[in-house]
């Protein structure tokens, strides 16, 4: 089982933030995007408790940063790109995963459309490292910069992302004579008022059209993981020991302008 926390943190210094939550989830793995920390910085808070020993693990891209408690060795780099990075995640106990952690273009910058020429990329990429790998226990975090219903994320050519485990463990379809692989995508259960915690992870309000909360930070795991795979595991972290990270109905602003995710991959 690995643990993973993930947080666009905005380029604000939540160094302190960043040490309670991996305490207080027991994180293996911190995945941070627009983290502009010192890596000294960081890791110095991180390893307070000399039981839990983080370290900064072939960082290579600007958008994406990796930190593991577990031996170097076992984090290998698969595929850098401009907005992903995967990695062999291969813990002591348990099988391999990939971990692909993404950063996707901001829609401030990048039209609906553009971000859905672009995803079919980074599905190429998680393919040729599943085939590099010699398995699919594939998992895909980050800040994807859509929601769930979008046409990058839920198409046969983008991630082919679905709501429902039952039509994800039929693990691939035929679409337009070519196979293509599904994603389980648990981040519908977090749209709206009626889920566990708050209504989405990324709150915007200006538009003519505006849902206010965006599902933005998303989990999706490939079949071979939903064996294993219970309700609870993944979660939108909306406290920091007894701060809350959400003031008046949106995101506070001495945090980051998202809501960070953890969740457990069980091998």
């Amino acid at each position: 089982m690995v643990r993973v926390l993930f947080w666009n943190i905005n380029r604000k210094p939540l160094t302190e933030p960043l040490r309670q939550l991996c305490d207080i989830h027991d994180a293996d793995i911190l995945v941070l995007a627009e983290c502009r920390i010192p890596n000294t910085d960081l890791l110095l808070a991180l390893n307070h408790d000399a039981a839990r020993i983080f370290t900064n693990p072939i960082n290579l891209s600007d958008r994406i940063s990796f930190y593991s408690r577990l031996p170097e060795r076992f984090v290998t780099s698969v595929t850098d790109a401009d907005y992903w990075s995967i990695r062999t995640i291969d813990p002591p106990l348990g099988k391999p995963i990939l971990l692909v952690a993404v950063h996707y273009p901001s829609k401030l910058y990048t039209t609906d459309a553009e971000q859905a020429i672009l995803m079919p990329r980074l599905a190429e990429d998680i393919r040729e490292a599943e085939q590099r790998c010699g398995h699919t226990r594939t998992v895909v975090v980050g800040d994807l910069n859509m929601n769930p219903f979008e046409a990058g994320i839920c198409s046969a050519e983008g991630l082919h992302a679905v709501m429902c485990k039952r039509i994800a463990k039929k693990e691939k379809r035929t679409v337009n004579n070519r196979e293509r692989r599904y994603f389980y995508n648990p981040m519908w259960n977090f749209l709206g008022d009626e889920t566990p915690g708050p209504p989405g992870t990324y709150y915007y309000p200006n538009g003519i059209t505006a849902y206010f909360w965006n599902t933005f930070d998303q989990v999706l795991f490939r079949p071979d993981l939903l064996d294993e795979y219970r309700e609870n595991d993944v979660c939108i972290i909306s406290e920091c020991g007894r701060n809350s990270l959400l003031r008046n109905d949106r995101i506070a602003s001495e945090f980051s302008d998202h809501l960070p995710l953890f969740f457990v991959v069980r091998t």
